[in-house]
């Protein structure tokens, strides 16, 4: 039995080790609520730096759409290619921010860069407009047919789309096999948007490529050398290589990919994912070119921003069978 000393000394050891639990407990709320404070910081001040690079890039570019009129005409040529390369920069410099960049700021991001493209593309079609080859009468048509069996002819585009200026796209396309070859491709960001029941191969090693509003499509590409982004698409299969990939608010979806960060989920359900296998004859150089490390890939490695705890696996997304997995596609 113990003695009263015994039991003084007993109760003052319990009593001391509660105060020293509640006080590291407290401590440990401090130090978790800086870390948190710091983390915020650090990634306001991120955004902010990010935001005021886009913003003095889209003054010069606004400025110089207001005043190019009254520049020379024989410069506007090289001034609007200046223009265009500068806003190219821009959209890259979206493209490798974006694994630090929260989903809005991105968005607004993108939002911004297509209205500059637009803006400058109705302006340059306004002082720099192309020549446009009418038909006068179907008569003095015919007989230009046969006086010159070969006449050139300079079409208007005026069908296609207003997607800003990235020349090399495919939109509201239904039911069709879409196309592009590396020398359309190398090194050029690529737009996809509005396709439904489209099988679409992009070969070569394209900069960038933006995916919107997919439906029931089929999209094959080689090596991407930066960013892969995905919104809005259900029931698609994506098959290709990058150097980060965002995916947002897309379901029930399957990726083939090799990625050398780790993608990343948003808004997203029923998202399933394996390994990069399209081949075709050039993917060799076209990986060469892209500059990705194919010994590095992380195509399992998913984060999930809408499914923060750690011990219990995302329920948005998984990782396809072995059993289930298309083994070869049609290169």
């Amino acid at each position: 039995m113990a003695t009263p000393g015994e039991d003084v000394e007993a109760k003052k050891a319990s009593v001391t080790s509660k105060l020293q639990a509640r006080e590291d407990e407290r401590h440990n709320v401090i130090k978790k609520r800086t870390e948190e404070k710091l983390s915020n910081s650090s990634e306001k001040e991120n955004v902010d730096f990010f935001l005021e690079g886009i913003q003095r890039e889209k003054r010069v570019i606004e400025e110089f759409v207001s005043t190019c009129e009254s520049l020379e005409k024989s410069t506007l040529p090289h001034k609007f290619e200046e223009i265009s390369v500068s806003l190219g920069e821009l959209q890259k410099y979206v493209t490798e921010s974006a694994l630090f960049l929260p989903a809005a700021v991105l968005r607004r991001a993108q939002i911004e860069i297509n209205n500059l493209k637009n803006d400058l593309l109705n302006k340059k079609e306004a002082v720099l407009p192309k020549k446009k080859f009418a038909f006068k009468s179907k008569k003095k048509f015919s007989e230009k047919i046969r006086s010159d069996p070969t006449p050139k002819i300079e079409e208007s585009k005026t069908d296609e789309p207003a997607i800003g200026l990235t020349e090399c796209h495919f939109a509201d396309r239904e039911n069709e096999t879409l196309i592009k070859q590396a020398e359309e491709t190398n090194k050029e960001d690529i737009l996809l948007t509005k396709l439904t029941d489209c099988t679409v191969k992009l070969y070569g090693a394209p900069s960038a490529v933006h995916v919107d509003f997919l439906k029931n499509c089929k999209v094959f590409s080689g090596p991407v050398s930066s960013a892969i982004f995905i919104n809005d698409c259900s029931n698609c299969t994506f098959v290709f290589g990058c150097q980060q990939l965002r995916i947002h608010e897309s379901h029930d979806c399957h990726f083939y990919i090799h990625v050398t960060s780790r993608a990343i989920i948003e808004e997203c359900s029923e998202v399933a994912f394996a390994p990069y296998n399209w081949d075709y004859p050039e993917i060799d150089d076209h990986y060469e070119l892209s500059g990705l490390n194919r010994s590095r890939n992380n195509w399992n490695l998913i984060d999930d921003f809408n499914w923060l705890s750690t011990d219990v696996h995302s329920p948005n997304w998984t990782l396809i069978d072995e059993t289930e997995r298309v083994v070869t596609w049609p290169s």
